[in-house]
């Protein structure tokens, strides 16, 4: 996150919703095989992960930092901008099977890990979800 505001998390403490907009799906890959699903108008909501997919190339097939991907998927997945008073939360490992979240819109509805569904709170201010 940057001083001024630019960055993943706004000045106003809301997730930069534009940011995500510019989000491209750039085909599978060795590492992200999965299925991409979109939305009616044609954006991003989520990727299903197939065996032998890893970090690096999903982030590489959407044209994502770790950190972005993170945020979309700190509610129903955990991660660094997840809060949980009882523990400290991990970004989770990935399962075939996974949903991850690739929409700033559906963060509270979208993603799983190994089919369980988390409730974590953000340290950010969510925008409008569906």
């Amino acid at each position: 996150m940057r001083a001024d505001g630019g960055g993943i998390i706004l000045s106003s403490g809301l997730l930069n919703e534009d940011l995500y907009s510019r989000m491209h799906d750039y085909g599978a890959r060795d590492g992200a095989a999965g299925t991409a699903h979109y939305a009616d108008d044609g954006s991003l909501v989520s990727y299903e992960v197939a065996s032998g997919d890893f970090n690096d190339a999903i982030l590489d097939r959407f044209c994502v930092g770790f950190y972005y991907l993170d945020a979309l998927n700190s509610v129903r997945r955990g991660g660094g901008s997840s809060v949980d008073p009882t523990r400290v939360v991990y970004p989770p490992d990935l399962h075939v099977g996974d949903i991850l979240n690739l929409s700033p819109y559906t963060i509270t509805t979208v993603g799983d890990v190994n089919g369980e569904v988390f409730a974590y709170e953000v340290i950010f201010n969510l925008p409008p979800q569906r």
